[in-house]
């Protein structure tokens, strides 16, 4: 028996995940971002604590990433839906044609044959393992899912640097949305 997804795929970023993706991100800070999948706004906050300019809209509030037409901002941070992320990636980099994107993605995204045709269409300039695990999925036991980043600038033509992430001391540097 499958267990029942929760809605709109709604699945919180740890803050250990966001706070390490926020602290190595290096983006311009006159850029604004957009999270199109802001959730509880944990990702947003702690973007904008790092000095961004950030547009946060979400599904549950009405706003389908999918039936957007034109980008809020032509740079994307967020946990997309995982059982969507090869349309999500699509969509960001093809049809909307976003510049950068960043996305907390599984491990093994590129490990099969649709991942492969999509890295070759859409090859991210940085790949990123995480060294530790988070209990993602919230049921309160072992690490259950090991996950990664990818980012692309698509202003940039690079091959893909392969990174792995432990925590660093900034790990704490943002609190999770009150």
């Amino acid at each position: 028996m499958q267990k029942k997804r929760n809605k709109f795929d709604f699945y919180p970023t740890p803050m250990s995940i966001v706070n390490e993706l926020v602290h190595r991100l290096n983006w311009p800070k006159h850029s604004p971002i957009w999270e199109p999948c802001s959730g509880d706004g944990r990702m947003v906050e702690a973007l904008r604590k790092d000095g961004h300019t950030v547009y946060g809209t979400d599904i549950q509030n009405g706003q389908d990433f999918f039936d957007t037409v034109q980008p809020i901002a032509s740079s994307i941070v967020t946990n997309p839906p995982f059982y969507r992320i090869r349309e999500f990636i699509d969509h960001a980099l093809g049809t909307l044609g976003v510049e950068r994107l960043a996305i907390v993605c599984p491990e093994r995204l590129w490990a099969c044959g649709k991942g492969l045709d999509q890295f070759q269409k859409f090859e991210p300039i940085r790949f990123v393992n995480l060294a530790w695990r988070e209990d993602y999925l919230g049921r309160g036991g072992a690490p259950d899912r090991a996950l990664a980043i990818s980012i692309w600038n698509m202003s940039k033509k690079q091959p893909c640097r392969f990174e792995v992430w432990d925590r660093t001391d900034q790990s704490t540097f943002f609190e999770q949305a009150a």
